[in-house]
């Protein structure tokens, strides 16, 4: 009787199937050189070529605010030229910059947090002086496209109401606002009644809310009052609607919003209130010398994807 001998190999010898290699997946991004933005430096006028490597360090920042790094620097390269512009019309903000360079950086990233523009035309947000340093102030629109561009509303108003006005209220099951305003009358500060806003949330829900002329002035009285000028003295009605919008944002539900981007936004509103109050008390000193610094200034928190 035969017997049937298997060879069998040791067990640590047996051939074991190979794991595939795995790789982790880094969310890394490629270095990209921008160079539009680097042709826009290169081109600053003479006042700027001091400070010509403020307007370079804010590249990462618009490069989180924007995907696509060539959009970044496109977006970048225009808002380096807006930036000039500004600065060549107004040579105390050259003074600033030069003074205090880490504020014109700072500037720069917050326009690209809030994915506003400094172009003339559109008039989304201005550079500002204060305490001897640079400021982004966004408009009343500016704020207005923040809330649209993040995706926290799909419409959202401020209006003026004046004397002799058709404006009704209604709360209950059929809520909401009626105003007739008039074109043609008189639409001065010294007959403004008050403001409200009005919004439409993502999901189509309506909200709105009012704020007397007394209101307003309230918030407006929260710093010193200006004696030369301010913005408050030459577009009170637009720093009104800008009112309306900041209590609109603190009222509009955040859900669904992730956690750094409300952050952020909430950095934005607060700033940007900030910012105003403190060109106010700027103002009101009749000799404010360009080396006084702004010990308490604010800086956003960038947006992480």
């Amino acid at each position: 009787m035969s017997t049937e001998q298997t060879n069998q190999l040791p067990l640590e010898q047996t051939e074991q199937p190979k794991a595939e290699a795995q790789t982790t997946a880094v969310a890394k991004k490629e270095k990209y050189t921008p160079e539009l933005c680097a042709s826009a430096i290169s081109k600053l006028p003479a006042q700027l070529q001091g400070i010509k490597n403020c307007f370079a360090q804010p590249f990462d920042s618009f490069r989180n605010a924007f995907k696509d790094p060539k959009e970044a620097d496109r977006v970048m390269a225009k808002e380096i030229e807006f930036a000039a512009q500004a600065m060549l019309a107004n040579n105390y903000l050259i003074k600033c910059a030069t003074a205090n360079p880490i504020s014109l950086v700072n500037a720069l990233k917050n326009v690209a947090l809030t994915r506003s523009t400094l172009n003339p035309v559109l008039k989304q947000g201005y550079l500002v002086p204060f305490g001897g340093a640079i400021t982004f102030m966004p408009s009343y629109m500016g704020l207005v496209d923040v809330l649209l561009n993040n995706g926290l509303v799909k419409k959202i108003e401020a209006h003026p109401v004046f004397e002799g006005e058709k404006f009704e209220i209604k709360h209950g099951t059929s809520e909401g606002i009626f105003h007739e305003p008039n074109p043609w009358g008189k639409r001065e500060k010294e007959n403004l009644k008050g403001c409200y806003f009005y919004v439409v949330m993502t999901d189509g829900t309506e909200m709105f809310d009012t704020m007397s002329v007394e209101e307003i002035e309230k918030i407006r009285k929260r710093a010193p009052s200006a004696k030369s000028s301010s913005p408050w003295d030459t577009d009170y009605v637009e720093m009104a609607k800008k009112t309306l919008i900041r209590r609109a944002f603190k009222m509009i539900p955040k859900a669904g919003i992730s956690e750094d981007k409300v952050k952020a936004l909430e950095a934005v509103f607060d700033y940007d209130e900030k910012v105003e109050q403190n060109w106010i008390a700027e103002q009101k000193q009749p000799s404010a010398s360009s080396s006084r610094f702004d010990e308490d200034e604010v800086e956003y928190e960038e947006i992480k994807e």
